[in-house]
């Protein structure tokens, strides 16, 4: 369990792990390595049923009272009948068995001795891992992190800052939530799939005094990306060329090589990384970028306002501002952004501490502003090379994919790796990542070239570590069953839209069904749901050109 560590790399060795042998008692180490969304099930109760049915039922009242400002009285009668039928199915609910894992007193102890030497926290990569990190290394990790030229040490009271920010969101009418008057804390996950382990640094920003003002900007900033793609496709329709090269998952990427596949020609494939993109982000440049962009995008839609919608989590441009929603005029929009730049802040042991270099990891709005001050600097190159009317380079920059800080590039001959350095500031350090010439891996893609066209199977980085990543829920926790085998179709759909081949199909269900079976799951009801998928998703699994029921069906033999 201890790793023992390079010289001078961390002075001396240190236990971080993600081996559970470390824990004696058999029940805990049983319950962690189920990982970390694993619930423990309590003892029925229902009365605490009832109280969690009620609190659920008024929370929902309140929303929609404020969603629709309409008075809460209005909800009291629809109210009183949906309790009386909670009520009625309680008294219905017969016995059930449970196990109580953590309300066991030896286990509590256990895990209170761990406390007092170790950290517990989520793995790098895989979230619901845990690792074990010593106490004291994880705390000199946070000195390390504090004292860089990231971050300062500011003298002003969390109560000023607070105030301050809710000053700020009043003149929006957004409101500071009672559970957010705190500013966000610091911690580390550790990256134990790379040799030495390291450590990306988050900034709990999912209750703090400006989460709310952070996911409003953050919907607005992804709305602006949408409409920026539509003007590009709008502007490039006719002409051989990309401006626009931000995507939000794999689907673009495999809608791009069934097609090309259609085609004669050339391939080539090339994959890079953004080795520091969050920390090195200097302030300056990124409020440059963004209001760049901000002020071209609102110029060619040609509205003043945008209105964010907090519940279904997209914006829309309008000519007014709206009478019961929030709405930002451009220069107001820009205010915002600005703002959660220059109030970055994080407490640890009562010190409060400003990142004045990048941008916080854990924040709603931190992905789309590291999208959008990328963006900027594609979109000005690409304009760079029409102006000079350089044809042959749009054409090659034509097919390039970015997901957050990971581009691939087809059919480019290397152009975009030899202009890198062109394209993004010297701040940017960006790694080619492929695993041969013909060969890489992207997202959950495993892309190569073979005989002339691009072949795609299933890509889980997981299976590179050396160590057994958990994932899937297991079917003795406290969750609803019915919802857990949804997970099995919901994979057979994104199997059969990623392989290429029948073959790679084949075996990640194998592995998968393996996997959940070991996990609880039981096989003839894992069949049932091979059956729907089977009746229902020909369109989805008929490009393989074969019938997979024989062949599929024997897995759950």
């Amino acid at each position: 369990a201890v790793v023992s560590t390079q010289s001078g790399h961390y002075g001396r060795e240190h236990v971080i792990t993600g081996d559970l042998s470390l824990i004696k008692d058999d029940k805990l180490r049983t319950v962690l390595s189920k990982g970390l969304n694993y619930r423990d099930q309590a003892p029925p109760s229902t009365d605490l049923a009832f109280k969690a049915a009620k609190k659920a039922i008024n929370d929902y009242c309140s929303k929609m009272s404020e969603r629709y400002k309409k008075p809460i009285e209005m909800f009291a009668e629809w109210k009183a009948l949906i309790l009386e039928q909670v009520k009625r199915q309680l008294e219905n609910c017969k016995p059930f068995p449970y196990n109580t894992t953590l309300s066991d007193e030896n286990v509590k102890h256990e895990l209170d001795i761990l406390h007092d030497k170790y950290v517990l926290v989520p793995t790098d990569k895989a979230a619901n891992n845990i690792t074990i990190v010593c106490k004291k290394f994880y705390i000199s990790k946070i000195h390390e992190e504090l004292a860089s030229d990231n971050f300062e040490m500011i003298d002003r009271s969390v109560d000023d800052i607070v105030q301050e920010h809710e000053k700020f969101m009043l003149k929006y009418g957004i409101k500071l939530l009672p559970e957010n008057r705190k500013l966000p804390y610091l911690y580390i996950t550790p990256k134990q799939h790379k040799s030495p382990v390291g450590f990306r640094f988050i900034t709990s920003g999912a209750a703090c005094s400006l989460q709310q003002l952070s996911k409003y900007v953050g919907i607005c900033l992804k709305s602006l990306l949408h409409s920026a793609k539509n003007r590009s496709l709008y502007d490039n329709k006719f002409h051989s060329r990309n401006d626009f090269y931000v995507i939000d998952n794999n689907e673009p990427v495999i809608d791009f090589i069934h097609a090309n596949n259609l085609r004669m020609g050339s391939k080539s494939i090339n994959t890079y990384d953004f080795s520091t993109l969050y920390t090195s982000i200097p302030h300056t440049q990124l409020k440059a970028n963004l209001l760049k962009f901000i002020n071209r995008v609102f110029g060619f839609k040609e509205k003043p306002f945008i209105i964010p919608n907090i519940y279904t989590k997209r914006a829309y441009f309008s000519q007014g501002r709206s009478s019961n929603k929030t709405s930002f005029s451009k220069d107001e929009l820009i205010e915002c952004v600005n703002y959660l730049i220059d109030n970055s802040f994080v407490i640890y042991q009562g010190k409060i501490y400003k990142q004045v270099i990048g941008i916080p990891m854990g924040t709603n709005a931190g992905p789309q502003i590291a999208n959008t001050y990328l963006h900027v600097f594609e979109y000005e190159y690409i304009k760079k090379l029409i102006e000079n009317g350089d044809e042959v380079a749009l054409k090659s920059l034509e097919n390039i994919f970015r997901y957050q800080d990971d581009l691939i590039s087809f059919n480019d001959s290397g152009l975009l790796g030899n202009i890198l350095g062109d394209i993004y500031p010297t701040e940017m350090i960006v790694n080619c990542t492929n695993v041969s010439p013909r060969k890489c891996n992207y997202l959950d893609l495993c892309i190569s070239i073979y005989r002339g066209k691009f072949r795609v199977t299933l890509y889980d980085k997981r299976k590179d570590y050396s160590f057994n990543v958990i994932s899937y829920p297991f079917l003795d926790g406290n969750i609803p069953k019915n919802l857990s085998y949804g997970v099995f179709i919901s994979q057979l759909v994104r199997f059969a839209n990623i392989n290429t081949t029948v073959e790679g199909f084949y075996s990640n269900i194998c592995d998968l069904v393996k996997k959940l079976v070991n996990q609880g799951f039981i096989p003839a009801a894992l069949r049932k749901k091979f059956l729907k998928f089977y009746n229902s998703k020909l369109n989805i699994w008929c490009k393989f050109g074969v019938d997979i029921y024989d062949r599929v069906i024997k897995i759950f033999d």
